[in-house]
């Protein structure tokens, strides 16, 4: 597989492994982890680019599933309360709580009284929230915010009707892109294998048979490769039965599609997260982020391609009407900056979309005669570490007359492997980042920046501006410099503009990207990429011309 050597992250790559995962997202990083934390030699094996499908589209929440409990789901909402604190203990820089206002009107269904009780026993369930976590990161109490202060702390809301909010405090997932990629460092750390833009075509095997691998295509050249693998993990999310090809129906694996979009706005004016349901029933968190505010998400359902899922005029219509039926002056066209749009996979339990459960499901595909193959589905952000610790421990059990002896791994109060380790503050982390490498000659909140998106790899960015003072130019109005776009293509295996801008850098995730700074990343990464003139520009043009048709649809709903 030498066409891969390029931009294979972690070991180098072997003609076998104990475990091949296909799938990028955060539910197959973490599978992948936790196989590699066994022992296990793994593999993951990723279509486009890492987080590049559905955990990029992220209301920018690590939550307990709060609403989780009005449909009875106490065992999801208890173990995500336990995940969100294992998150934060375990990248403190990139996951920080964030206070939410659950509002009530006088018509709010249920009451207010109602809310506070669910959110007292959303509280105990998370008891142990601020044990080892940094001083300044810690959680308040939950109290009730009265309908006068509410509205000067919420300029936007309909004061009509309104009786207050219940404040609680659940996490931020500051940059969803760079954890994940910290994740994924962790599982390189511990010996994993990782390849982006390389496509499953098939599996190894035949049903009656041992699947011992897949065939992978490499998107960008056309070569095509087997990897051999005595276990081979289907953790590609809303492609899973996609994978699986004509298999997918005589194994029984069924994924239900919802659609979640979120509007990127303008600052609205709110410091805390607002959860609301509208007068159609619906939720929606308004959640100020990096200077916005993202709304959202819808939960409709999808058939079909998840690749050709966009945002329509009707889903930005959607989320229209849910918040301005508790806002007390309509969103117009200048409010919106962007649309966001991920596809989720949930378990088809027979219920609609909107209230299907968010727990997941492993198949060991032995009982259709198709051993040595397994497929997870369903699942969440929140909870995609003990999803991967799960899903290991089945993988294990089923197999472990074909696999080698493994270890323990417990990664509950584990750090990633780019995290700052045993500070009492974040503050104090980021004051001791600032002072690295001072030949760099950054300011203070570049240095910060680097921190926080990169932990202790921050140093390795510092480098290359130390060796050539150009690359420490700011790229339009984000705080990100040039040196970022060398190392996303250097060292994390970025291979397209929209792999560089979007999940590397944080200015293709802060609304529309102007075409100058598109094009000079282009022209920073061309040369690392051997990419021609005419590649260049058609790189540049494609990512242009989706910003493009975004904005169109913008333009159709509010018209």
């Amino acid at each position: 597989m030498s066409v891969f050597d390029g931009r294979v992250l972690g070991a180098p790559l072997r003609k076998r492994y104990d475990v091949a995962v296909i799938g990028g997202g955060i539910t197959g990083v973490q599978v992948a982890r936790h196989a590699a934390g066994r022992g296990l030699r793994t593999i993951l094996i990723e279509r486009d680019d890492y987080g590049s499908g559905t955990s990029a589209a992220t209301t920018k929440a690590i939550h307990g599933g709060l609403r989780y409990l009005e449909q009875y789901d106490f065992g999801v909402v208890a173990e995500s309360v336990s995940e969100r604190h294992y998150l934060g203990l375990a990248a403190p820089h990139l996951v920080q709580p964030r206070s939410f206002l659950l509002t009530a009107y006088d018509w709010s269904t249920p009451p207010a009284p109602v809310l506070g009780a669910g959110v007292a026993l959303y509280e105990a369930m998370a008891l142990r929230r601020n044990v080892g976590v940094p001083r300044d990161i810690r959680s308040p109490r939950f109290r009730w915010i009265g309908r006068k202060k509410l509205l000067g702390q919420v300029p936007w809301l309909d004061p009509e009707g309104l009786v207050g909010a219940w404040r609680h405090d659940d996490t931020l997932n500051i940059h969803p892109e760079r954890l994940l990629l910290a994740i994924l460092n962790s599982f390189v750390a511990d010996g994993g294998t990782a390849v982006n833009h390389a496509e499953v075509t098939g599996l190894l095997g035949r049903p009656g048979e041992r699947i011992r691998g897949v065939q992978v295509r490499d998107t960008l050249s056309g070569s095509v490769e087997n990897v051999e693998a005595t276990v081979t993990v289907n953790a590609a999310g809303p492609w899973v039965a996609d994978v699986l090809g004509d298999l997918a129906e005589d194994a029984g694996v069924r994924v239900k599609q919802a659609k979640g979009v979120h509007l990127f706005t303008r600052d609205l004016g709110n410091r805390d997260a607002v959860y609301v349901r509208g007068r159609n029933g619906r939720h929606i968190v308004v959640n100020p982020w990096q200077g916005r505010t993202l709304v959202g998400p819808t939960d409709t359902p999808v058939d079909g391609d998840a690749d050709s899922v966009d945002t329509t005029v009707e889903d930005i219509t959607l989320l229209r009407e849910t918040l301005d039926s508790v806002s007390a002056r309509p969103l117009v066209r200048e409010d919106v900056l962007d649309t966001i749009v991920g596809v989720r996979p949930l378990i088809d339990d027979g219920s609609d979309t909107y209230t299907s459960s968010r727990r997941f499901d492993v198949r060991d595909h032995a009982l259709n005669g198709l051993s040595g193959l397994f497929t997870v589905s369903g699942g969440k952000w929140t909870t995609g570490r003990k999803m991967g610790e799960k899903v290991i421990d089945t993988v294990i059990e089923a197999s472990h007359r074909h696999l080698p002896p493994t270890r323990a791994f417990d990664s509950r109060r584990l750090s990633l492997s780019t995290s700052f380790g045993d500070y009492d503050t974040v503050r104090a982390a980021f004051e001791a980042a600032a002072a690295r490498r001072p030949e760099a000659g950054l300011p203070r909140d570049t240095r910060v920046h680097l921190a926080r998106l990169y932990g202790t790899d921050h140093e390795k960015v510092l480098a290359l501006v130390a060796a050539d003072r150009t690359l420490a130019a700011r790229l339009g109005e984000s705080a990100d410099i040039a040196a970022q776009a060398v190392y996303a293509v250097t060292a994390e295996a970025a291979r397209t503009l929209a792999d560089v801008l979007d999940r590397r850098l944080t200015v293709g995730t802060l609304g529309l990207v102007d075409a100058r700074v598109a094009s000079r990343v282009a022209r920073l990464i061309a040369p690392l990429l051997g990419w021609s003139a005419d590649r260049r520009q058609a790189e540049v043009d494609a990512y242009l011309g989706a910003q493009s048709a975004r904005v169109g649809v913008i333009d159709e709903a509010f018209s």
